[in-house]
């Protein structure tokens, strides 16, 4: 009677050892680091769909202590990469509501794109002490 009992618990022993699942840990956190200096400030950006959706819209609160703002927007429509991009400074208005169309105009008239994917914003300040910051939105596409 020992002996069975002993070899029934070798029995299940072995079986479960070998037909377990094995357990995996969760992966350790690692903090995503910026490929940029920064200055440990925000870039005082305003940014917000157009009311059609269509495009954005953007602006500046406060440029105090900016030297200057580079922009980066872009996406794909029906799988080809658009975008555009530029630079404000504080001497070309940095309050006033600037525009980024999903799509392209040409003597007044827009053409929208449609099938949007990807739409990225990428804001890049450099501070007047030197430093850069950078601020990236993910755009959510309605097209």
């Amino acid at each position: 009677m020992r002996y069975r009992l002993v070899s029934i618990l070798v029995s299940v022993l072995f079986f479960s050892i070998l037909f377990s699942t094995p357990l995996h840990a969760a992966k350790k956190f690692v903090k995503k680091q910026s490929a940029s200096k920064s200055a440990g400030g925000a870039i005082p950006a305003i940014v917000k769909y157009r009311s059609d959706k269509l495009g954005l819209l953007f602006s500046f609160s406060n440029f105090r202590g900016i030297e200057s703002v580079s922009y980066s927007f872009s996406y794909t429509a029906n799988g080809i990469p658009q975008g555009a991009g530029g630079t404000i400074t504080a001497g070309n208005n940095p309050s006033m509501q600037r525009e980024l169309l999903f799509g392209t105009c040409s003597t007044g008239v827009c053409t929208y794109h449609y099938n949007l994917s990807g739409a990225r914003l990428i804001l890049t300040a450099k501070l007047t002490n030197g430093k850069t910051v950078t601020k990236s939105y993910r755009i959510k596409t309605y097209q």
